[in-house]
C-alpha cells in the first residue's frame, strides 16, 4: 500500500506468553502489555479466507532504554486503524463543554 497505513498493534494478543505464571519482572524485558503504534504495508488473505497484514512496529523493553523494529504478517484482526488524535479532528473549531 502506498502510503502505509498507520494501525495500532495488539501486542499482547499476538505474543502469548506465560503472564499468568508469577514471577519477578525483568525490568530489561520487552513491554508486551500494550497496544503499539505500527505501519501497515500490504495484506494478503489466508487460505481459510481471513486476512493477513504485513506490519512493521516496535518491540520496546520495559525500562524504555531500548526498541527493536519488527515486520512480520499479524492478523488483521489484531490491528486497528491509527487516526488523528482527539485534540487535532477539529481543526480550529472547539465544541464547548459547558456553559
Amino acid at each position: 500500500m502506498s502510503p502505509p497505513i498507520p494501525v495500532w498493534v495488539g501486542v499482547r494478543k499476538l505474543l502469548v506468553l506465560c503472564t499468568e505464571i508469577l514471577v519477578a519482572r525483568n525490568r530489561a524485558g520487552l513491554r508486551t502489555e500494550t497496544d503499539g503504534p505500527g505501519l501497515l504495508f500490504e495484506r494478503a488473505r489466508r487460505e481459510d479466507g481471513g486476512m493477513l497484514s504485513w506490519v512493521t512496529y516496535e518491540l520496546v523493553t520495559a525500562d524504555d532504554q531500548f526498541s527493536r523494529p519488527v515486520s512480520h504478517y499479524v492478523p488483521a484482526h489484531l490491528l486497528r486503524r491509527r487516526g488523528p488524535a482527539r485534540r487535532h479532528r477539529f481543526g480550529d473549531y472547539r465544541p464547548r463543554t459547558h456553559g
